[in-house]
């Protein structure tokens, strides 16, 4: 019996002993939760893709990405950062019911930052590129137009869109 108290009264001491062990205030610590908004990405059109007014039927027209009448566009981000860039391209000019072939090469768009050279790639493929230090970019586009033998004179235009997006780091 004297056995059996000794146990009840050791269970006794335990249970009581881990109450007055335990510690009475809880531990914390805290973090923040914390986050930065980058530069919103703007364009503007500064310039369009011009093949010019003479364009002769049966005679295809090139503009090369770095000439005058490239089209441009310009870019400011957040510097350094980096970005996608697609274009939506036609595969015809329009002037009415009449059409006239557009193409693209896989180097006629570029991009140029820091007044660097410009740096070729396919327009019909998105490119990843980033903004310059002072958060800048410059991006032309070339192409060709090959009007038929018997292209109807006439204005032929069709919308090329941008579309620029951050890349996730």
């Amino acid at each position: 019996m004297k056995k059996f108290f000794l146990a009840i009264a050791v269970v006794l001491v335990l249970t009581v002993s881990k109450d007055v062990l335990a510690q009475p205030v809880p531990v914390t610590a805290q973090i923040n939760a914390k986050g930065t908004v980058i530069t919103h990405i703007t364009v503007s059109s500064k310039q369009d893709l011009d093949f010019g007014n003479d364009i002769v039927a049966g005679v295809a027209t090139t503009v090369d990405k770095e000439a005058s009448n490239a089209g441009k566009f310009l870019l400011a981000g957040q510097p350094n950062r980096e970005i996608s860039i697609g274009f939506k391209l036609p595969s015809n000019l329009l002037n009415g019911e009449n059409t006239m072939p557009i193409t693209f090469t896989t180097t006629d768009a570029g991009y140029m930052v820091n007044s660097g050279s410009v740096a070729a790639f396919n327009p019909a493929v998105s490119k990843n590129a980033s903004f310059g230090t002072n958060g800048a970019m410059e991006i032309v586009l070339g192409g060709t137009v090959t009007p038929s033998s018997t292209q109807p004179a006439g204005s032929y235009t069709a919308p090329v869109t941008i579309s620029l997006q951050y890349t996730t780091e």
